[in-house]
C-alpha cells in the first residue's frame, strides 16, 4: 500500500468503517448518495454557473472528497460522522473503525491507545479563494486529549515529501482547485459555495 496523506487516510478509513456504534456520534454520514449531492450543487455553481450560491452538507461534501480521490462506492452505514462549524470541520470515530492497513500507517499515533478510543479530527479552511481550498489539520484528539505535534508531524513527513504539490505546511494542509473567482466558506455543517456573476 502506498502512503497517502493523513486527512486522506482518515476519509479513507470512513469508506471501509465498521457500521458498529455509528448512531453513537454526531453528524452526517459518508454515503454514495452524499457524492451526488455535492456533485450537483459544486457543478451547478462553479462549472454550469446556474446557482449563484448553494449550501452542501459537510459530511455529503467528505463523501464528494473521498470519490475524487479514488474511494470505492461505500457501504450503507458507515461508523465515522462528520461535522461543522463556521472554523473547524471535525471527523470523529473510533479507532478500531480504521482498516487494518491504515491503522498499520497511523501506528505512530495510535499504537499505544485502546481500539475503542474515539478520536477526533479537527480540520480549518484558512482559504477558500484564489483557485484554492485548503484544508488544514489543526489536531488529532483521543478521548479528547490532543494527540502532540511532535508525533502527528512525524507521521506526516513521509506522506508531504511523496506529495509536495498537495501538501504543504509539514503535511498537515490538503489544497483542492476552485475557479479562482469563486468562494466557499464553512457554516454549521455545511459548505457554502458562491460564484459571482460574470461581469
Amino acid at each position: 500500500m502506498t502512503a497517502r496523506p493523513i486527512l486522506t487516510i482518515i476519509l479513507l478509513a470512513a469508506a471501509a468503517g465498521s457500521a458498529a456504534g455509528q448512531d453513537t456520534l454526531p453528524g452526517s454520514r459518508i454515503t454514495n448518495a452524499g457524492v451526488v449531492r455535492a456533485t450537483a450543487a459544486t457543478d451547478s455553481v462553479f462549472l454550469a454557473r446556474t446557482r449563484m450560491r448553494d449550501t452542501v452538507d459537510i459530511g455529503d461534501f467528505a463523501s464528494l472528497m473521498l470519490a475524487k480521490i479514488g474511494a470505492p462506492p461505500f457501504s450503507d452505514s458507515l461508523a465515522f460522522k462528520v461535522t461543522a462549524d463556521s472554523q473547524r470541520v471535525r471527523v470523529s470515530g473510533r479507532l478500531m473503525d480504521f482498516p487494518a492497513d491504515s491503522r498499520a500507517e497511523l501506528s505512530p499515533i495510535f499504537s499505544f491507545l485502546d481500539s475503542t478510543s474515539v478520536f477526533v479530527a479537527e480540520i480549518s479552511m484558512p482559504q477558500a479563494e484564489d483557485g484554492i481550498m485548503v484544508f488544514r489539520l489543526e489536531r488529532l484528539t483521543v478521548r479528547g486529549f490532543p494527540i502532540p505535534d511532535l508525533l502527528v508531524l512525524a507521521a506526516l513527513e513521509q506522506y508531504r515529501k511523496q506529495y509536495p504539490k498537495m501538501l504543504a505546511a509539514g503535511g498537515k494542509e490538503f489544497h483542492v482547485e476552485i475557479p479562482r473567482e469563486a468562494r466557499a466558506a464553512l457554516v454549521t455543517n455545511g459548505l457554502v459555495l458562491v460564484m459571482p456573476p460574470k461581469p
